[in-house]
């Protein structure tokens, strides 16, 4: 038996477009057992079939290997909300690929696992942090991936806005500029920069600041129903940041840790709301992708 746990994440993170990504601990567990069949167990009906992103992710990786994929037992525990923003299909490509290396007789090293992950989902922020876990800068460069984990110091607590609709990516991607100014560019490098030097340094009070984004959010926004007024209360009730999770729909905070109060006051006026929100506290989790064979 072979067991994955994977972490949720959420990327972009403000001008960290395609680039910055943090895991936390909520997972996605996959259990891979031998059978006589191929069974798929997932909490929602429609994935266990053939179709189900894990399945097609292993079958993708050993085709190219010239390995035709074994009847299995593929069982799933989802504690990840899907099409939220919180990475839940990079969680899937993850595992079908740690799968699939086992069928290969583990020949793929961790690196190779990690790129063909990449190169499978198509943007490395995810992946690289819900691999590694923690804070993750990622970036392509000819036909290499490059990354580098950053610790965070204590006191920031994270806690996620998610609502009960749904955005796909594909959707969300579609409302992106293709090219961008020169302004834009410059305005989101520095905002970036700062952002990322702040957190390792554990310097919070200025993070409003340094998340104002001008490539994905000012787009995506009008795909969310009150977003601004969303972000604009919980600075209100004192929060450090807020930005869009990923490709959305999820709201992500970055507050203290000790304020016990954000998460009733933020949750008692997403009520207020016409869409249902629920605020779910995270925390970092710093270890990425477990692995264990029975």
């Amino acid at each position: 038996m072979l067991k994955i746990k994977v972490p949720a994440s959420t990327a972009n993170m403000g001008p960290g477009f395609d680039v910055l990504a943090l895991s936390f601990k909520l997972y996605n567990e996959f259990i891979f057992e031998d059978s006589n069949e191929l069974i798929i167990n997932t909490p929602n009906k429609r994935y266990n079939n053939k179709n189900n992103l894990v399945y097609r992710t292993l079958v993708q990786v050993l085709e190219e290997k010239g390995i035709e994929a074994p009847a299995l037992k593929l069982t799933m525990t989802n504690e990840i909300p899907i099409s939220r923003g919180l990475g839940s299909s990079a969680t899937c490509i993850l595992a079908g690929v740690i799968a699939a290396n086992r069928y290969l007789k583990k020949k793929m090293t961790t690196e190779e696992i990690y790129l063909k992950a990449v190169a499978i989902e198509g943007h490395c922020d995810n992946i690289s942090s819900q691999f590694f876990g923690g804070l993750t800068l990622s970036m392509r460069e000819e036909d290499r991936i490059f990354y580098r984990k950053a610790n965070i110091p204590s006191g920031l607590l994270c806690t996620a806005l998610i609502p009960d609709f749904t955005l796909s990516t594909k959707k969300a991607r579609a409302v992106l500029l293709e090219t961008v100014s020169l302004t834009d560019a410059t305005y989101n490098l520095s905002h970036a920069m700062l952002f990322v030097e702040s957190l390792k340094n554990g310097q919070f009070k200025d993070l409003k600041y340094f998340l104002k984004d001008k490539l994905h959010e000012p787009y995506r926004s009008s795909l969310i129903p009150n977003f601004d007024r969303i972000i604009q209360k919980a600075y209100d009730l004192g929060a450090y940041g807020a930005f869009l999770s990923g490709a959305g729909p999820t709201i992500m905070i970055l507050r203290k840790n000790e304020e016990n109060s954000f998460k009733k006051n933020i949750q008692n006026y997403l009520h207020t709301l016409e869409d249902q929100w629920k605020a779910v506290d995270l925390s970092i989790d710093n270890e990425g992708t477990i692995i264990s064979q029975d």
